[in-house]
């Protein structure tokens, strides 16, 4: 089970639009990165941008460089292409690239600049977007609008951190949270775009609460008011957390009222990436260095602030919040011939706090080769049925049932390596 899901807010990253039919390259390079495969885009491009013109390389820069967690470069890139080609390109390019511009910022945490491209995308290209997606840039800006102005999210670490996390009734690993003198579990969960308190927690951590309501989308499609809140500061052992931003939700947004149980809150990707580098032990043991260690496979992605891994050709997201791993309906697409046969179809769960969902789809035993170790993972769900659009590209999402199968897990996000010992 996640253990939390709600949907993004901010726009997610489309398919970019091809400049000429006729360069081969390009398109294969294009449709990898609308198909969300960063790792062969990365490698086609490696070998074959001796064949794609100065516009086509810098778009493709910018998309890869935003994936491998680049994001200045990749703005950098996207500036010299507006300055070298903005006057040719047509409205579908120059929107797609001020999307990433956008999600560039937010993860640099420049508010301002967020908002400002994220107007300039609703004044001058609304005429492109459906009617949901003006929803959802009118959401961001409102994010964009309350933090600008803000100071960036720093974090200080003054010596290595080694806190052994909790597990709590819903068997989710939680880390020690200190603010304004006090003490609070929160769930470590890299699934989780945004870090999310309760209203009680934010309150009692004397969090700066922001004018402007977010909807915030849930599992089973509800939507919930939500507030953007900056926690003046915040620590996890050494490490000292000065103004991150929080999702703000109803206490009843993150309770399992079924075991009685209420999450706090979650610590989620923009502190996890700024730690830069995250070892999980088996015995649920939080490490962070102080010095990083030395790893030079680029087998991490990022999907906007989804981390994704690459497991022998496979992309998976990667979520430590999730308790088990499970698979997509494009896992079944490329295995049906060898599960179909195999196994039964059933009815399957899937949700978290937001709610629950039944989809169709089957019990398996997934073999995944990690580390050149082939793993048997048992009662593994398999969809038949999409769980949502974002999925869809995905072969499955890995879960803590991966990660127990290894002494630790090291998660860097500089060098973009996941390596497992």
């Amino acid at each position: 089970m996640k253990s939390f899901l709600f949907a993004l807010l901010l726009a997610a990253t489309t398919p970019i639009v091809c400049f000429a039919q006729e360069k081969t390259a390009y398109k294969k390079a294009e449709t990898f990165i609308t198909e969300k495969d960063y790792f062969r885009a990365r490698d086609f491009y490696q070998a074959h941008s001796a064949e794609m013109t100065p516009n086509e390389k810098l778009v493709l820069q910018a998309y890869i460089s935003n994936a491998f967690n680049r994001p200045a470069l990749s703005n950098t890139v996207i500036a010299a292409f507006f300055k070298s080609h903005g006057k040719m390109a047509n409205d579908s390019l120059m929107l797609e690239l001020l999307r990433l511009k956008q999600i560039n910022h937010g993860r640099l945490f420049e508010y301002t600049e967020a908002l400002r491209v994220s107007d300039e995308i609703l004044t001058k290209y609304s005429k492109l977007l459906s009617k949901e997606e003006i929803a959802d840039h009118k959401n961001t800006a409102t994010i964009w609008r309350a933090l600008s102005g803000s100071p960036k999210q720093k974090i200080t670490i003054t010596d290595n951190t080694v806190i052994r996390m909790k597990r709590d009734k819903a068997k989710l690993a939680n880390i020690e949270v200190k603010a304004n003198g006090i003490s609070k579990n929160f769930i470590f969960d890299t699934g989780a775009n945004l870090s999310t308190v309760t209203e009680t927690t934010a309150k009692a951590f004397n969090m700066r609460i922001m004018e402007g309501v977010i909807e915030v989308g849930s599992i089973t499609g509800a939507e919930v008011n939500s507030h953007i809140a900056v926690c003046p500061v915040f620590s996890m052992g050494n490490i000292t957390i000065k103004n991150a931003v929080f999702l703000v939700m109803p206490d009843t947004a993150l309770a399992f009222p079924s075991i009685q149980f209420q999450i706090n809150g979650i610590i989620g990707f923009p502190v996890i990436e700024s730690l830069k580098e995250i070892q999980l032990s088996r015995n649920d043991e939080f490490i962070v260095p102080k010095v990083q260690s030395v790893n030079g496979v680029q087998n991490m992605a990022l999907d906007f602030l989804t981390p994704i891994i690459n497991i022998d050709g496979e992309y998976f997201t990667f979520d430590t919040g999730a308790t088990r791993s499970i698979l997509y309906s494009k896992y079944l697409s490329k295995h049906e011939a060898e599960i179909i046969p195999k196994y039964t179809e059933t009815d399957l769960k899937f949700g978290g706090a937001g709610g629950m969902v039944t989809k169709k789809g089957f019990n398996i035993i997934f073999n995944p080769i990690v580390n050149s170790k082939k793993l048997a993972l048992t009662d593994v769900h398999l969809f038949r049925e999409s769980l949502d659009k974002n999925t869809d590209h995905f072969y499955g999402n890995i879960g803590q049932d991966v990660i127990k199968q290894f002494d630790k897990m090291i998660l860097n996000f500089s060098s973009m390596a996941i390596s497992f010992e």
